[in-house]
């Protein structure tokens, strides 16, 4: 029979070989895909889809020389030379020392000059033009509308900005005068280089050694850059920004800019700092792919392992079907080699077919997943040759396996690999990859083999069982009367389940199943990043916008954030990253906080502790507030700052009075419907007229509307400028004595507040923060939040605090904090953002985050889509080839089972009875081997799907979706078990004399 002829004979056998190297070379070219054009496309899209704040490198230069414009000059020259070849446009930021400006109608003022080298687009022209270079003395300025308006200024107007005295080098600074040719609007989010944020003015600028003293600021005046720079002295700051086309990164920047302070710091001569947000941006993309990287090449590795059984599979069916053929020619001589030679071709058309098929599809079904775009092929020679090759060697594995002959002797039902042991070893090799994956990450080679070591051990170990249950079987069939158990039993006693069809089956099953396992504890674990990411169901920025409108658009439970840098000293060990503070209302912490508690734990319990017993109500409004004082022998001024009630308190600062024994207003009227819950006094002293060793006595009554007894008074600093401050019984009556020597050098700050100061403020940690610590509940801690020094007493702990995963957190009631900040005398600011649980579906806000969306976007954005990819078709590509382990075993069953089929009939069995036989012995083994296969993916999933998940924080969890699992099993076994009932059904229609005749010969 020519080879021509017997691939038309064979061709439906054929055909299932085909299908076998079809879905495993697609498999891995969309794998191929996925880690090539993929990879490019997904990089593009991700850094396209980043900020532009996360892709900028800032130089700031300060302590600059006497020449800034060389400094400028070389920072800006090793800019550009780490971010080579991309050649992006610097912008540069000059920032003038503070010079004074004429004295207003309250006294002393300040202002600077600035050079922005892109102006018009940071600034829109309201009036007059765009300032340049000066043709004489007077330089040509620009000036913020707000600042205009608070300085008194228009276009024409000549200010002259004087040297500032009390800065360092003001001698050597001359005076600049300028004249007003324009008003500009700073345009939002471009002016985070300038002092105030483009915001214009300020009420009271930090000013002098240690931001001691506090002046109205106004600014700036904005001039020609080229001369600024050019003026020499009186130069503050530089600070010079990149924003490259990250897009087209090449390999390697991030090492590059890695070197960039060291290069800064030797190329200029004052103090540099990098802000490099682009490397970090970088590292993470890099890093996000590395994972997906490693996760890919598992499954390919899976992908491939499943492949090559099915092929040996197919192989072995193949070469039974061709035995007598096989035979015949090595009794005329032929060798195996020759053999094997003359069966390539024939491999090789189909492997080359199969490749042909598997290009095109895979192109198909990554083609929709595939982010972004560009351009180029979308099948690479990166994709085409490694599919190429794989056939290649499938082909020639495949003719090699399909020519070699059986071993003599009668087979024995267990396998190979038990009968030498290596299932064991394969057990042991398993156990070590699966113990060394909790430290690795990226495409670690343990990751990578490690899933296919656990469900290739699992399927040799779990073909012993087979055999075993066979025997078992057939003791208790043969002790009955009827015969089809009997036949059914004694056949799957004696027959080598623990190869061939079976294993393939139980090892395809155990793909499919650990697949969906992994790729539901997958996205279970973006979930549960997502929700402490976030921290809550929805967060709001809190710029402009209040608590009541917050909670009238989402119809959900609302707390005010407040998030601070927080330091605990040396007690803390160095390195990684600084502590976090997030401050919400403890009260409904339980409906607003989000995040993964240990099992039995949840917020509201975690926080139970922070909250804060109930406080008297201050006094309510409305109505003014004054005050009346006096000091003994010299002029003291107090400025009166009033903090009211509400989701997120608010602060209203008077004008500085003078303590002259008469009532004067404080310039602070409170509003109806908010009470005042503290009153901060500042006390200062312009010119000490009494002996500079004296303290003076002195009295302050403050009234307020509704006001009763029962206040604190706290005296936050230690410079002794007011000392041993008390409090009438009846009224807001303060005494104490003043020493204004040192009130003249810094203000000092008096705090009253209807009830005492917390003496601690209770705090969660997160688990690593309070092990780093050494601390347990109940212990006491300091810590740093800004400059005011905190006592803090841990109350509990959780895994990660919301919105700091991975890091060292602390969490605290916000009212608490204000008022243990307010003891410690920093007034509290606006809250950062607000934090809603259960808003109304579609709830919208500028600049709101929702954790579904967040978790929407860790599903499915760009460097995301390559392991749920890979995961469904490997999960497709297990089920075809388990389907096909089942035809495969259907067709050894017709090859192998004509003469047992005769024989049965020719003793008279009826046909009924003998296609029941056939019947019930493949769907017993196809039932069998698809729930190992099952259990093995179970294990399989349990023991690397947290490590294929990638190195999530919280760490991923193992998902089980038994729905999922029963289907595909259930799915599995009924259709594997179907495709026999046309085998039964040929096997019973045999030329039994024909048959037997054959037999015997």
């Amino acid at each position: 029979m020519t080879l021509l002829a017997r691939s038309r004979a064979q061709a439906g056998l054929l055909g299932v070989v085909l299908v076998v190297l079809v879905a495993g070379l697609t498999v891995l070219a969309c794998c191929a895909l996925l880690l090539t054009t993929g990879a490019d496309r997904a990089w593009q899209a991700a850094l396209a889809a980043t900020p532009a704040g996360e892709l900028r490198v800032d130089v700031e230069l300060t302590d600059l020389p006497a020449d800034p414009a060389a400094d400028a000059a070389a920072a800006g020259a090793e800019l550009t030379a780490a971010l080579a070849p991309l050649d992006p446009r610097v912008s540069t930021w000059t920032t003038s020392t503070l010079r004074d400006l004429p004295a207003g109608p309250g006294g002393r003022r300040l202002g600077w000059l600035a050079g922005v080298d892109d102006l018009t687009g940071r600034a829109d022209l309201v009036a007059g033009s765009w300032p340049g270079a000066p043709a004489g003395r007077t330089w040509p300025a620009a000036l913020p509308v707000a600042a205009a308006e608070a300085l008194g200024l228009q276009v024409g107007d000549v200010v002259e900005l004087a040297p500032s005295t009390g800065l360092e080098g003001a001698a050597d600074t001359a005076p600049v005068t300028v004249q007003v040719v324009g008003l500009v609007q700073p345009r939002a989010g471009a002016w985070d280089r300038d002092r105030l944020d483009g915001a214009g003015t300020v009420p009271d600028l930090e000013f002098g050694v240690f931001g001691s003293v506090r002046l109205p600021a106004a600014g700036p005046f904005l001039v020609d850059p080229a001369t600024l720079l050019a003026a020499g002295p009186g130069v503050e700051r530089i600070a010079l920004r990149a924003a490259p086309d990250a897009v087209a990164a090449p390999a390697g920047l991030g090492d590059r800019l890695s070197g960039l302070p060291g290069a800064v710091r030797s190329a200029t001569e004052g103090t540099s700092r990098v802000v490099d947000p682009l490397a970090g941006t970088l590292a993470g993309v890099a890093d996000q792919q590395a994972a997906t990287r490693g996760a890919v090449l598992a499954v390919a590795v899976l992908a491939g392992a499943v492949t090559l059984v099915a092929l040996g599979t197919a192989a072995r069916v193949l070469g039974d079907r061709r035995l007598g053929e096989s035979a015949l020619l090595r009794a005329r001589g032929a060798t195996r080699r020759q053999l094997a030679t003359r069966a390539l071709p024939e491999a090789a058309v189909l492997a080359l077919v199969a490749a042909a098929l598997a290009l095109p599809l895979a192109a198909l079904a990554v083609r929709g997943v595939l982010p972004g775009s560009a351009t180029g092929a979308l099948l690479p020679a990166a994709v085409v040759l490694p599919v190429l090759a794989a056939a290649l060697v499938l082909a020639v594995g495949l003719a090699v396996l399909a020519t070699r002959l059986p071993a003599p002797g009668r087979p024995s039902p267990r396998g190979a690999l038990a009968r030498s042991g290596a299932d064991l070893l394969l057990a042991g090799l398993a156990a070590v990859a699966v113990a060394s994956t909790t430290d690795r990450a990226g495409t670690d080679p343990v990751l990578v083999v490690a899933p296919v070591l656990v469900l290739a051990a699992g399927t040799a170990l779990s073909l012993r069982l087979p055999p075993l249950l066979a025997r078992l079987a057939d003791r208790r069939a043969v002790r009955g009367d009827r015969l089809v158990p009997v036949l059914v039993a004694g056949d799957l006693a004696r027959r080598p389940l623990a190869s061939g069809a079976a294993a393939l089956l139980v090892l395809a099953t155990a793909a499919v199943v650990a697949a969906s396992g992994v790729l539901a504890t997958w996205a279970v674990s973006r979930t549960d990043q997502a929700d402490l990411r976030v921290g809550t169901d929805l967060a709001v920025p809190a710029d402009g916008l209040s608590a009541a409108a917050v909670r009238a658009a989402t119809g959900g439970t609302v707390s005010p954030v407040l998030e601070r840098a927080v330091s605990f000293g040396s007690v803390l060990r160095s390195g990684g990253a600084a502590p976090r503070l997030v401050a919400v209302d403890a009260a409904v912490a339980a409906g607003v906080l989000r995040g993964r508690l240990p099992a039995g734990q949840d917020w509201g319990s975690a926080t139970a502790a922070l909250v804060p017993d109930p406080a008297p109500a201050g006094p309510e409004g409305p109505g003014p507030v004054t005050v009346t004082g006096v000091a003994r022998g010299q002029a003291v001024q107090v400025t009166t700052t009033v903090v009211l009630s509400g989701d997120g308190p608010a602060t209203v600062t008077g004008e500085a009075v003078p303590l002259d024994g008469s009532p004067r207003d404080a310039g602070v009227v409170v509003p109806a419907g908010r009470a005042v819950t503290a009153v901060v006094l500042d006390v200062a002293v312009d010119e000490v007229t009494v002996d500079p060793e004296q303290t003076v006595p002195f009295a302050v009554e403050v009234t307020l509307p509704g006001a009763d007894a029962g206040w604190s008074v706290t005296v936050p600093g230690t410079d002794g400028g007011v000392m041993d401050p008390r409090l009438a019984d009846g009224a807001l009556q303060l005494t104490g004595r003043l020493f204004p020597t040192g009130l003249a050098v810094a203000p000092d700050r008096v705090v009253l507040t209807p009830q005492p100061p917390p003496a601690a403020l209770p705090v969660v940690l997160s688990g690593g923060l309070a092990g780093d610590l050494g601390l347990g509940d109940g212990d006491a801690v300091s810590l740093a939040v800004g400059d005011a020094a905190v006592r803090a007493q841990l109350v509990g702990t959780v895994p990660d605090v919301p919105s700091v995963p991975g890091a060292p957190g602390v969490l605290a009631d916000a009212g608490t904090l204000t008022g243990v900040l307010l003891a410690a005398g920093e007034l509290p600011g606006p809250p950062q953002a607000w934090w809603v649980g259960g808003p109304r579906p579609g709830t919208a806000l500028p600049g709101a985050v929702t954790r579904t969306g967040l978790a929407d976007e860790l599903r499915t954005g760009p460097l995301q889509v390559g392991l749920p990819t890979a995961l469904a078709l490997v999960a497709g590509g297990g089920l075809l080839l388990g389907l096909t382990g089942a035809v495969l075993q259907a067709a050894a069953v017709r090859s192998g089972g004509r003469a047992e089929a005769a024989r049965l009939l020719g003793l008279g069995v009826p046909r009924r009875t003998v296609r029941g036989v056939v019947a019930a012995r493949h769907v017993a083994g196809t039932v069998l081997a698809v729930l190992l296969g099952a259990v093995v993916g179970a294990v399989g999933t349990v023991l690397v799907a947290p490590a294929v998940s990638g190195a999530a924080v919280p760490a991923a969890t193992v998902q089980t979706p038994w729905v999922t699992w029963a289907a595909a099993a259930a799915g599995l076994a009924l259709v594997g078990s179907a495709v026999v009932l046309p085998v039964a059904r040929a096997l019973v229609r045999v030329d039994v004399p024909a048959v037997l005749r054959e037999g015997s010969s």
